[in-house]
Order: structure tokens, then C-alpha cells, then sequence
């Protein structure tokens, strides 16, 4: 036996010495002994025998019923509580917990009513409240329910910021590109493996990161994201791994978890990961390889079980030979690579994108006129989607009418109208070609502005509705 255990248990004998030594031996002093404790416990508590005669009362008890206590005793407890179940317990021998009753004075009350027993007999029973009265129980109630709403308002807060907002019906597009690079993804989400989105800024990455963890199955797990190029470097270390109590000075007594520990049993994005420090590359790689966690300060490892998705707008392989990104962590993300579209290779997918924005910002009372979406399908949208979006915003603040005119556009899309160059952008395009991306341009937008109604499509547009049909088979409009 060790010293610190025999010490502790040389400290329990000496303490209970010390109690024994404060109980009286003598039956009579004992029983006062014991009677003073009952009389000073905060419940209620009555005794009686098989006959259901009070044989003790404690002091709560006379208090509450207003009588002399020693005087009840010899008393049928029905003479306090006419309705008294305590025969049916002793005769049942089950007790009866939490009970609701009332005294003679109506006073609520919740009580237990507990058989007692001798050698397997029944010889009596005892009355217990568990509140001196009915209403202090209805107040904890009352103050629990109120705790309880809180734990769920905040809870639900929590899993609304930890929870991916989007799906892939919300990555909107009919272009050949777009539906191809949908479809790839969505077999991606399938799987359990890591997922690298690339393109360039503004394309919509996170819509797929997030449509990536809806698909998947981790769907009902956090969805945790962390921007790396938006946390100072110093700092991004311990904001992805966590940190113990004391890691370093300035950190939390209590420590902090990590993005990836939050994380848990769901899917961390990582947007930028391009700007990830080479440091913080080593340690994330030995995590998806070990599912493993160090925390800063920490002294031993926890396991993780996360599904990771980066995005990037950088060229990784061409960070790597300038040894600003390591190749194995690239290799280790590579095996499932999506690469998002820029806006101008899937102009088809502008009239589309206008109608969404204008439906998000209670607008879709206006549209477009031909002469401003021709204009927005010419531009060649270096922000891509976030720049068409914001732009779009822009002219819902300025027009007056319903109809989004030129006037409402910015200079650079109407400088870019005027340059001499065909809908398509390209200055040695067929006539007949350009005509044709025109019209198909005319048709999306149409449909997109009358919610897909054939009809009233065609009729704007002063032809029948067959062949509307046949031209949008023609351009594979669906």
C-alpha cells in the first residue's frame, strides 16, 4: 500500500473517531440524538405503523400541519390527510415517489409514501415531502423549463453555424460545364476521402464545400469552416489545432478546441488553403494520416474523425516548385480534385444566375432587358458569380421601374458592350453562329424571367410554342 493511500485512510479513521465520539451511547441520549437530526432535516417526515397510527413526526411536519407534534403521535394519519394512501402501501408494499397531495388546510404538497420493513415484513410506512410546499416544486418546474429553452436556443444557434447552408440545387446553371462539374462532385460527396476545389475567386467554391458535406455521409455532423488566408499566421495554428491551458502567453485558462476537434464526426472546410503556413501543412497531413490531434501544450494525442474539403484559387503545383506548399499534403488532397468554371466559359448560365439574385433580393418582379443582358453576356467577369451578384444588387438599388436597363449597368460591362467583338466575344465569328448564341441567350433568359412557363415564353417572344420547343432542343435548353 502506498503512503498516500494509508495517509488517506488514517485521515478517514480519525474523522470518523471523531464523530463517534460526539453519538451517545446510552439508548435514551441516542434516540434524542436521532431525533434532533430528523427535526432538523429540511423535509417533512412522518412515521407509522401497520396500523397506520402516527408512532413519530418531525418538526417540519407539526409546522406544516399546525399541531403539537407529540400530540399526533398515537393518531390515525387519516385525521391529517383524509384521503391517505399510506394502507395501500403498506399492503401493496410499493412506494409511491414524487406524489402530489393535499392537507386538511388544502396546502399543496408532493410527498413519497415509503413501506417499511422488517425481515422481509411489512411493520409501517413513512411520509415524506419533498418540498414544504407544493408551489416551491412548481417553481423549480417552472425555472427548469425556462433552462431548458435556453440550452435549446442557443443549441439550435450552435448547429445553425456549424451546419452547411447549401445543396447542389443550390449551385444554379444549365451550361454543359456546370452540370458536368455537379455531377462529378456528387459522386465525390459519396465518398469519405478528402476533396480539393480550385478555381478562381468568386466562382462559387463554398457553394460546392457545403453541397459536398449536405451529400454526404456526414451530412447530420458539423460543418465547420476556416478561412486560412483570413487569420493572421501566427494565429492559425492554434486556431485549426487548439490549444491546452498555458499553451503559450495570452491563451485561454481553460484552453480552446481546434476547428478541426469541433469538426468532429462531420466535415472541415478549409477555404485557401494555399495560405497555410508549411508548418501547420506538416501537422494537418500527419492528422489525416493518423486521425490523430496534438493540441498546442498538449502532452498526448486525441483522435479526430473528420472529412476534409479544401478550396484554393491558387496554383498549388506551381507553389510546390517554389517550395511554399508541400507536394505530400497536395498529394494527399489530390486524389478527389474539383475544378469550378469561371463565369465566362458558361455564359449561357448568366440569365439563370440573374434570376436567382433577383428572387433572393424580393426583386423578381424586374428583369433584364435584352439590351443590358447582352451586355452581361459580352462582359468577361473577372470576379465571375460574386462579381455578376454584387452587380446585379447594384442596379435592383438604382432602377426605378421594373426593367434593368442599360443605364443601371456599370461603365466597364458598357465599355466592354462596345468593343467590336460578336456576342461570343470573339471578333472572326460566323454571323450565323453569333446569331445563334443570341437567340439561345434570348430563350434562357425568357424562360428564366416567366419561371419556365412555355407559354407565356413563346408568346413573348411572337412565336408558337412548338417552336419554341424545337429551338430549345436545338440549343439543348432543359
Amino acid at each position: 500500500m502506498s503512503i498516500e493511500k494509508r495517509n488517506q485512510l488514517c485521515s478517514e479513521d480519525n474523522a470518523l473517531s471523531e464523530v463517534s465520539a460526539e453519538i451517545p451511547g446510552d439508548p435514551n441520549e441516542l434516540i434524542d440524538f436521532l431525533e434532533t437530526i430528523l427535526n432538523n432535516v429540511y423535509c417533512g417526515i412522518i412515521v407509522t405503523d401497520r396500523h397506520s397510527r402516527i408512532v413519530f413526526m418531525n418538526q417540519v411536519y407539526s409546522e406544516l400541519l399546525g399541531v403539537d407534534r407529540h400530540r399526533a403521535v398515537g393518531r390515525q394519519i387519516r385525521d391529517f390527510f383524509p384521503s391517505s394512501r399510506l394502507s395501500r402501501v403498506m399492503n401493496s408494499g410499493h412506494a409511491e415517489l414524487g406524489q402530489r397531495c393535499s392537507l386538511s388546510t388544502e396546502t399543496p404538497l408532493l410527498v413519497n409514501r415509503i413501506p417499511l420493513r422488517q425481515k422481509s415484513r411489512v411493520t409501517g410506512a413513512i411520509l415524506q415531502t419533498v418540498f414544504k410546499d407544493y408551489r416551491h416544486f412548481t417553481d423549480l418546474l417552472t425555472r427548469l423549463n425556462q433552462l431548458e429553452r435556453e440550452v435549446n436556443y442557443y443549441k439550435k444557434g450552435l448547429n445553425s453555424l456549424l451546419s452547411a447552408r447549401y445543396t447542389f440545387k443550390s449551385i444554379v446553371g444549365q451550361s454543359s460545364s456546370i452540370k458536368k462539374v455537379k455531377s462529378l462532385t456528387a459522386k465525390y460527396a459519396a465518398s469519405d476521402s478528402p476533396v480539393l476545389i480550385v478555381g478562381p475567386t468568386g466562382t462559387g467554391k463554398e457553394l460546392f464545400s457545403h453541397a459536398v458535406h449536405s451529400a454526404s455521409p456526414r451530412k447530420t455532423g458539423p460543418f465547420v469552416c476556416l478561412n486560412c488566408a483570413a487569420i493572421p499566421k501566427e494565429l492559425l495554428e492554434s486556431e485549426l489545432f487548439g490549444y491546452e491551458s498555458g499553451a503559450f502567453t495570452g491563451a485561454l485558462k481553460k484552453g480552446k478546441p481546434g476547428q478541426i476537434e469541433l469538426a468532429q464526426h462531420g466535415t472541415l472546410y478549409l477555404d485557401e488553403i494555399g495560405d497555410l503556413p508549411l508548418t501547420a501543412q506538416a501537422k494537418l497531413l500527419r492528422v489525416l494520416d493518423t486521425k490523430m490531434l496534438d493540441k498546442l501544450g498538449g502532452v498526448r494525442a486525441i483522435h479526430v474523425d473528420f472529412r476534409l474539403v479544401a478550396a484554393t484559387n491558387r496554383d498549388l503545383p506551381d507553389m510546390i516548385k517554389k517550395r511554399r506548399f508541400r507536394a505530400d499534403l497536395y498529394y494527399r488532397l489530390n486524389t478527389m480534385t474539383v475544378t469550378v468554371p469561371p463565369l465566362k466559359e458558361r455564359a449561357e448560365d448568366i440569365p439563370l444566375l440573374v434570376a436567382r439574385f433577383l428572387k433572393d433580393l424580393d426583386s423578381s418582379e424586374k428583369h433584364m432587358s435584352t439590351e443590358a443582358m447582352s451586355a452581361l453576356m459580352q462582359y468577361h467577369w473577372p470576379g465571375n458569380v460574386r462579381e455578376l451578384k454584387n452587380m446585379v444588387e447594384r442596379a435592383v438599388s438604382l432602377v426605378e421601374g421594373k426593367v434593368i436597363d442599360l443605364e443601371q449597368l456599370p461603365c466597364e460591362v458598357l465599355q466592354e458592350e462596345c468593343k467590336p467583338v460578336g456576342v461570343s466575344g470573339h471578333p472572326d465569328t460566323f454571323l450565323s453562329d453569333e446569331l445563334a448564341i443570341f437567340e439561345k441567350t434570348l430563350i434562357v433568359e425568357r424562360l428564366a424571367y416567366n419561371k419556365g412557363n412555355m407559354s407565356k415564353t413563346s408568346k413573348s417572344l411572337g412565336i408558337s410554342r412548338s417552336t419554341l420547343y424545337e429551338k430549345c432542343n436545338k440549343h439543348n435548353i432543359s
